[in-house]
């Protein structure tokens, strides 16, 4: 027997027989088509419940047109004159341009005079208010910051250091984020009064359970691997956050952080709707009394204000991450 033979062979012997393996195709899967549009029936039942219970009416929308069109038209041309007229920043006389806004040594007086000016005038224009929208924005992220980040940690069930300790932050978080900043806000007022002072403490408020909540989600999701090789050097629990944790989460924070103070920003127009400072009350009190075209500028710089926050943003995550 030749070589060649031999190796037929062998090749013969070693391919599977098709009867010790029948081919066969998996079966159908059932149909249900009960099921299927049972559940389709459902869905809509209850998209019908809801639009019944928001009272939402085509109608009612298109009898409304002429009014929302009358009001629009009564705001254009938005009088521009409330951010560039000069008389609308009423500058005290007693004091010069360059006292006003620059460090400069005053007397008692005068340093009275520019304290009530930044404090009570410049915030009633546009441009003040805007400017205290960002502060309030600004200040209520840093103070969720501080707080958020080290309960973030005990929120994980990974670096939680007991499960009683990981239980209790998360019932008390998860009740706290249920309060809207609005009803914070409120709260807050019949508190301490009306002003900013108010509208950045319910900013914080919330953005604190809601940064506690996603720092802890993406805490939970590391790579545990590296955990474990830092723990095989005796490394304590600081240094396990410090050298496992934190690089692993550092840009999911950054992200986090970046765009809670957007939202803070649109959250603190909000608020001044109610009192709490910032071009919201602005807005509430131009509404309140048909000035337009003053509404309409205040709205346009609004819209300008996100518009450049968010691009802001989008850099900075850049230049970041």
């Amino acid at each position: 027997m030749t070589a060649s033979t031999n190796l037929k062979e062998r090749a013969r012997m070693h391919q599977p027989s098709k009867t010790a393996y029948p081919l066969s195709l998996p079966p159908k899967p059932k149909k249900k088509p009960l099921r299927k549009w049972a559940l389709i029936l459902v869905l809509l039942l209850v998209l019908a419940w809801a639009f019944s219970g928001s009272q939402f009416n085509f109608a009612d929308l298109a009898s409304g047109g002429p009014r929302m069109a009358d009001m629009l038209s009564r705001s254009m041309p938005p009088d521009f004159s409330t951010l560039t007229d000069e008389k609308v920043y009423d500058f005290p006389p007693e004091l010069k341009l360059h006292q006003l806004f620059l460090p400069v040594s005053l007397g008692t007086e005068q340093g009275e005079i520019k304290s009530r000016w930044w404090n009570n005038t410049f915030p009633q224009t546009i441009l003040g208010a805007t400017i205290q929208t960002i502060q309030m924005a600004l200040t209520g992220t840093f103070l969720a910051v501080l707080f958020a980040f080290p309960l973030g940690f005990l929120a994980a069930r990974n670096t939680s250091p007991h499960p009683l300790i990981y239980h209790t932050v998360k019932i008390i978080i998860n009740f706290l984020r249920t309060i809207p900043d609005f009803a914070v806000g409120l709260i807050l007022i019949a508190a301490i009064g009306l002003g900013p002072f108010a509208g950045t403490l319910a900013l914080a408020f919330h953005t604190t359970t809601v940064l506690i909540k996603l720092f802890s989600e993406s805490i939970e999701n590391i790579d545990e691997g590296v955990v474990e090789a830092i723990e095989a050097t005796g490394a304590h629990f600081v240094q396990i956050a410090s050298f496992a944790v934190l690089p692993q989460v550092i840009p999911d924070f950054i992200s986090f952080v970046l765009y809670r103070f957007e939202t803070n920003i649109r959250a603190a127009a909000v608020l001044g709707l109610i009192g709490a400072g910032g071009i919201g009350l602005i807005m509430n009190s131009d509404f309140r009394m048909f000035q337009y075209p003053q509404a309409a500028t205040s709205v346009l710089v609004l819209i300008v204000l996100v518009m450049f926050v968010d691009y802001t943003s989008a850099r900075l995550r850049k230049m970041v991450l």
